[in-house]
């Protein structure tokens, strides 16, 4: 599978809150970065599969996920860039919002070795 596809696929179980099934394309050695402001919440860089997952696991916890979409993906072989738009609801305000991020996936074997997220961090913070 070329590594647009494996993104794609990743990206169709995420918009299904299958989180299991979207890690089940990534290594599970994978090092992921969400770079942002560093008093933002979720930053940082993570090792293992079972770190992203917990990870993930944490941002549903605060977020309610109404919708995920790809709205642009750039078909670099191994290198993929997408840009994402996210349409959440804090849970604890209740507060709804769209995001846009910014991914870059890296590959190798068919499988994400690398994934790194830039995020609005202002627009983050303007709904805690």
């Amino acid at each position: 599978m070329r590594g647009v596809d494996v993104v794609k696929t990743l990206y169709d179980a995420y918009a299904k809150r299958d989180i299991v099934g979207a890690l089940a394309h990534c290594s599970d050695d994978v090092v992921f970065r969400w770079v942002a402001e560093p008093q933002a919440p979720y930053i940082g860089t993570g090792n293992g599969k079972q770190e992203f997952l917990a990870r993930l696991m944490g941002l549903d916890g605060d977020f309610e996920y109404r919708n995920f979409v790809p709205v642009d993906i750039i078909d670099g072989g191994d290198k993929v860039a997408a840009q994402v738009e996210i349409h959440l609801t804090r849970k604890t305000t209740g507060k709804e919002f769209v995001m846009r991020a910014a991914n870059f996936w890296t590959l190798r074997d068919g499988k994400v070795i690398e994934m790194v997220e830039y995020y609005d961090t202002a627009l983050a913070a303007s709904v805690s």
